[in-house]
């Protein structure tokens, strides 16, 4: 379907001319389309899409973009299928060693929900090229897209996710908990209560990721059944879309429509806050009467896993069993003679590879000793490597050095892989602890503080990427000269949510020609319902903003069509900015990865339930 659409836009375009960089306007201003005497919606969205033909080519490879992450977990499916194939192919004997199922690795990329919109990106590209010009695809892509908010998650992501800031909300949410016995169902209903609210003062996608990862230590490595998994990650979703409303500043749906409508902090709290924490408690009690019996299960299994970490905190520093493996490994050498054992088993290898490069090389075994060996290896690199004639060194050294620096080589290299312990110090490979992010090392309050105060940082410059990327590169920069109290940094997680946004803000840029006749004619509660469905198959902070250009819109509208933004911000991915960060963090978790189809399944009843509370508390 993608490579039809590469084909197809061309002959659409129909020879679509382009303009200078000056005179690009495009994506065309909504005032330009001369449908004011129009008052249908279908009218006028068809009127728009005979005008500019283009827009539906757009709106067609963002559907098609949808579709695909419908399609996602079965792409992983078929791809896992495929590699293990491979590898008993590979043991079979029928594909050579280390060699790869190239089908598999592009169903594998083709199948993560991160790279899908980014993918369709490209058709996009294609399309306005086709329609317009190369410049105006420059011209767009420079000046008409956003993409202030993807870094600014994968800054807020990065720093978020560290060590020091996950203790300091563990320690926060332990608090808490305890307040209510201090056990997994009383984890589970702080993290969904309290890491959703955190938001609206942190900001959402910091929320989400501190609100996964807890919820990853304490709830999902239980392994509960599917569908309680569901009910979780859709709650999270749900909760923490309007986690963010209780202030102006942290939830980007807000953020789009606080300044052109004047909103304060007093007003959200007013006619949103409020209303937010009610829903959060209400959805996580009916989801807690649903499953109630499943969490019970649950937390006998968390009484164990709790007990264990406490036994091994206490009773069982990891200091202590070093040393006595530590000791082990002395014993291996100086009374086992390990070592002097490995070197005599490396040199009947070394023989008999030795001989049977000698057989190729030369014909038959020859020993090397020997008084004829001399003239035969001689005559061999003569004939062989005539480009050495001059080298001042007889055949046999030459076949000696080589063999040795190469033995020497692969000797490393394997025990580099499986017994990296018995190499010298200099010499072996850098190990990383499976165990490391795990560690029981105390975090102290400074190293704290110094992390809160770089995502500070980063929240007071979020309109301003210079200012908090540069802050990243700084805090990358501190945290090498501190690992010993970090976790290990990985960047990709972030990047690919980064990458995700990006793409959904590209797409994003091309819908507002439907999307604006829909906002500006529903009454109050159509307009909220159509917010909530329309969020759905787009950011919801897309959504508010172009609610902001929609003249006239009564108070009660815009409050209507933000509450409608964020109460359907859990029923996709692609619904809230910062639910592929949970996603992200989570779907290992999930068989086959993230099924969306499910996802809005369970995410509807807590989204019903939001909107209902809502709209009868307006």
């Amino acid at each position: 379907m993608l490579i039809l659409v590469f084909c197809l836009a061309p002959v659409l375009a129909g020879g679509g001319g382009g303009g200078h960089a000056s005179d690009i306007d495009f994506p065309p201003s909504l005032e330009r389309y001369d449908d004011k005497h129009l008052d249908g919606i279908f009218e006028i969205i068809l009127f728009r899409a005979k005008d500019k033909p283009f827009n539906l080519v757009a709106s067609l490879i963002f559907f098609l973009a949808i579709v695909h992450t419908f399609l996602s977990a079965r792409l992983l499916e078929v791809s896992h299928r495929w590699e293990h194939d491979h590898e008993d192919a590979i043991d079979r004997g029928e594909a050579k060693r280390g060699s790869v199922h190239m089908g598999a690795r592009l169903l594998h990329f083709l199948g993560e929900v991160e790279a899908i919109f980014g993918i369709w990106a490209l058709a996009l590209m294609t399309a306005i090229f086709a329609f317009y010009d190369w410049d105006t695809v420059v011209h767009y892509l420079s000046y008409k897209v956003n993409f202030t908010e993807a870094l600014f998650v994968i800054a807020i992501m990065t720093l978020s996710s560290t060590r020091p800031i996950l203790k300091l909300s563990e320690l926060m949410m332990w608090r808490i908990a305890n307040w209510f016995g201090g056990m997994l169902i009383a984890w589970w209903f702080t993290i969904l209560t309290f890491g959703p609210i955190l938001g609206s003062f942190i900001t959402e996608p910091a929320a989400m990721t501190i609100s996964a990862l807890l919820l990853s230590q304490k709830f999902y490595k239980l392994n509960p059944k599917e569908s309680l998994k569901y009910a979780t990650l859709a709650l999270l979703f749900v909760n923490v879309s309007i986690g963010g409303t209780l202030t102006h500043f942290a939830a980007p749906p807000v953020l789009m429509v606080a300044g052109p409508w004047k909103w304060d902090l007093l007003f959200m709290l007013t006619n949103f806050g409020w209303k937010a924490v009610v829903c959060i408690g209400v959805v996580n009690f009916v989801y807690y009467r649903i499953f109630r019996e499943d969490l019970q299960k649950l937390q006998v299994k968390y009484a164990v896993v709790r007990l264990g970490d406490e036994l091994r905190g206490k009773y069982m520093p990891s200091a202590r069993m070093l040393a006595q493996f530590e000791e082990t490994e002395k014993i291996l050498e100086n009374q086992l003679h390990f070592g002097e054992r490995l070197d005599d088993k490396f040199e009947d290898i070394k023989r008999n590879i030795r001989s049977t490069i000698i057989k190729d090389l030369v014909g038959r075994d020859v020993d090397l000793n020997s008084p004829d060996a001399q003239t035969i290896f001689d005559k061999v690199f003569d004939e062989k490597f005539s480009d050495f004639k001059d080298i001042k060194m007889s055949g046999v050294e030459l076949f000696e050095w080589a063999f040795e620096a190469r033995f020497s080589e692969i000797r490393e290299a394997e025990m580099g892989r499986a017994i990296p312990g018995l190499l010298p110090k200099k010499r072996r490979p850098r190990y990383i602890d499976p165990g490391w992010n795990s560690r029981e090392d105390h975090v102290p309050a400074w190293m704290m503080l110094i992390h809160v105060l770089f995502m500070v940082w980063t929240v007071f410059t979020a309109h301003y990427p210079v200012l908090f990327m540069g802050g990243l590169l700084f805090f990358l920069g501190f945290t090498s000269i501190t690992q010993h109290y970090q976790n290990q940094i990985d960047l990709k997680v972030p990047v690919l949510v980064g990458f995700f946004l990006g793409g959904l803000v590209i797409h994003g840029g091309v819908q507002a020609w439907w999307i604006e006749p829909v906002l500006g004619r529903l009454g109050e509660l159509p307009l909220m319902f159509g917010a909530m469905v329309l969020t759905a198959f787009n950011d919801n902070a897309a959504i508010t903003y172009l609610s902001t250009l929609v003249p006239n819109l009564s108070p009660e509208l815009k409050i209507a069509v933000v509450a409608g933004a964020v109460t359907g911000g859990g029923l996709t991915v692609i619904a809230n900015a910062p639910n592929p960060a949970g996603l992200t963090i989570l779907k290992g978790y999930f068989d086959g990865g993230v099924s969306p189809v499910k996802l809005l399944q369970y995410a509807l009843l807590p989204t019903m339930i939001t909107f209902c509370i809502f709209y009868v508390l307006s």
